[in-house]
């Protein structure tokens, strides 16, 4: 486990963690606050090293308490994973009678329950009884994307530690290390906030096929084609869901930005970057109060989309507008 990358991505709620462990002012339950992809889990096994590794310098991820806790075949690590769409009062049971067993091994007990805010109230109920009588050496870990939906009473008797959104250069370099083009990962990390939704970006079926579209209409642009017939004959076949268009519009407003940033000589910020030269042409012809308003009708057309009945409509009036804002002084 790669410990020194979730201490620089996740540095206060590692932090939190050490000092608690390190003082001797631990709860026996925690809440772990944050989006899909921001390491809660990752984080948890992190905890979970730290109060049963062995080492001095602690945790080691090397050492067989830390391998065992990494590969989940820890005993003393218990991890509920929702099999349904909701963490059960049987998933709640099982980790009773489990912690009730004379063969686990010495050390604490650690107990790890994912989508804990999809408890029902049942499952809820039962947590609430656990908690509220607390055995030594027991210490619970319950990761959620929103605390509020959680129990008042289990979040009283809990420390909620939030886990914010990953730095865009993280992202970018996880996506590098699984192998994705320098180009795309850069497109990826600047849109998507954890590197699981990055990554769930590049394996779109068509996500190549929707940067193509994007890089066609703005090179029709700078040929001042008509968007319209482009995407009526060669295009229109590509884009088939709402989801579609929401993702054709992410990277067109990404575009967007680097002629933004061209206009403004930030040309270490521009991702499409093997497209200089038709950025170069729309350049000549729009102004950057122009880029900027085009920009903001693109963010316009995605928020609104959702409400739309027809967005094939929504989105041809964008592809008219940016035909006809050519500045031709």
């Amino acid at each position: 486990m790669a410990f020194e990358s979730l201490k620089a991505s996740q540095k206060e709620a590692v932090k939190i963690l050490q000092n608690s462990e390190k003082n001797q002012r631990l709860s026996h339950a925690y809440i772990f606050e944050g989006e899909a992809g921001t390491k809660k889990f990752e984080t948890a096994l992190f905890f979970a090293s730290l109060l049963l590794c062995k080492a001095e310098e602690k945790p080691c991820g090397q050492c067989h308490q830390c391998r065992r806790i990494q590969h989940h075949t820890h005993p003393n690590v218990y991890l509920i994973r929702p099999a349904k769409r909701m963490v059960v009062k049987d998933d709640i049971q099982g980790l009773q009678n489990e912690f009730n067993k004379t063969a686990l091994e010495d050390g604490a007990k650690i107990y790890i329950i994912s989508e804990a805010d999809t408890m029902n109230p049942y499952a809820a109920n039962a947590l609430l009884k656990f908690l509220e009588e607390p055995h030594d050496d027991i210490y619970g870990i319950l990761l959620v994307k929103d605390s509020q939906k959680l129990l008042p009473t289990i979040r009283s008797r809990s420390q909620t530690i939030k886990f914010h959104s990953l730095p865009e250069n993280q992202i970018y370099e996880s996506l590098i290390e699984q192998g994705f083009e320098p180009q795309l990962a850069r497109l990826s990390a600047a849109i998507h906030r954890t590197a699981d939704s990055a990554e769930a970006f590049l394996s779109l079926p068509n996500i190549y096929d929707l940067i193509d579209v994007t890089t066609t209409l703005y090179e029709d642009l700078s040929a001042q084609n008509s968007l319209i017939i482009r995407f009526e004959k060669e295009i229109f076949d590509v884009i088939k869901t709402t989801e579609d268009y929401q993702t054709l519009l992410d990277i067109m407003m990404h575009y967007q930005k680097d002629l933004i940033y061209g206009k403004m000589n930030h040309h270490k910020s521009i991702i499409f970057e093997d497209q200089q030269a038709t950025m170069e042409t729309i350049l000549s012809q729009k102004s950057k109060a122009m880029l900027l308003e085009e920009l903001q009708m693109m963010l316009d057309v995605k928020h609104h989309l959702n409400f739309y009945i027809n967005e094939r409509l929504a989105f041809d009036n964008l592809l008219l507008a940016l035909e006809r804002r050519i500045d031709h002084g």
